[in-house]
């Protein structure tokens, strides 16, 4: 009787034994697999996060790339336009010069200099707007350059070619007083081309005034467009 009486004992001590034992082994498990998912998730957002900080550094270098690609365009492009705008006022300076030969006059060989001058600022004005037309899209500012250009031609150019052209058949008449023996004869001839050499000075001033009061409306409508555009493009 005792026998089975300790029997039963032992039996449910095992069995309290097997109950508890499993419960923590269960337990045990489900702290186990927690800590494994946690280790798993902790994996993918470390991964997640890497991906974007590897895509958010190749997206930033993208971007300084095309920042510094605007930069530079919009830097060639001022330069483009502070070049042709020099260029085009010394064109207009040099046509518009209160002295227009700023050299010995009498000297046929200086008046041919003078119209390399001429010509040689005029092909500036040109290459500098050849290049002005790579980076300026505006029309309307391209439009006012060209309309400067024209009217300048139009209006100014002509009166410098044409009063080195006058000084130079003057000088040449001159020339010829040297093979008239009659100096009566000489002295008339010489007073004659004297007052015609005034009257060339005296047409050419007249004629740059008049042309000078319609050319520089389009020079400040010019000047005006070009400082505003150049003030669109400027970044700080």
């Amino acid at each position: 009787m005792k026998t089975e009486i300790i029997l039963d004992i032992i039996i449910i001590l095992i069995g309290l034994y097997l109950a508890l034992f499993k419960s923590y082994f269960q337990e045990k498990g489900k702290n186990i697999a927690t800590s494994e998912d946690i280790e798993g998730l902790t994996l993918k957002v470390e991964s997640v996060k890497q991906q974007f900080l590897e895509k958010n550094a190749n997206l930033k270098a993208k971007l300084d790339l095309f920042t510094n690609l605007q930069l530079g365009h919009k830097n060639d492009e001022r330069q483009a336009l502070i070049s042709f705008h020099k260029k085009i006022s010394q064109w207009i300076g040099l046509l518009t010069e209160s002295s227009v030969p700023l050299i010995d006059d009498y000297d046929n060989e200086e008046i041919k200099m003078k119209y390399y001058h001429y010509d040689n600022t005029y092909s500036d004005v040109l290459s500098a707007q050849a290049l002005l037309r790579i980076y300026v899209e505006d029309q309307e500012l391209k439009g006012i350059i060209d309309e400067l250009k024209i009217k300048t031609l139009e209006n100014l150019a002509q009166h410098p070619s044409d009063f080195l052209t006058n000084l130079r058949f003057n000088n040449l008449d001159f020339e010829s007083l040297k093979l008239e023996t009659n100096m009566l004869e000489r002295g008339a001839k010489r007073t004659e081309l004297l007052e015609k050499r005034k009257e060339i000075y005296a047409t050419y001033r007249k004629n740059m005034v008049e042309s000078l009061k319609v050319n520089i409306v389009f020079e400040e409508n010019y000047t005006k467009h070009m400082r505003e555009y150049i003030k669109s493009i400027t970044i700080e």
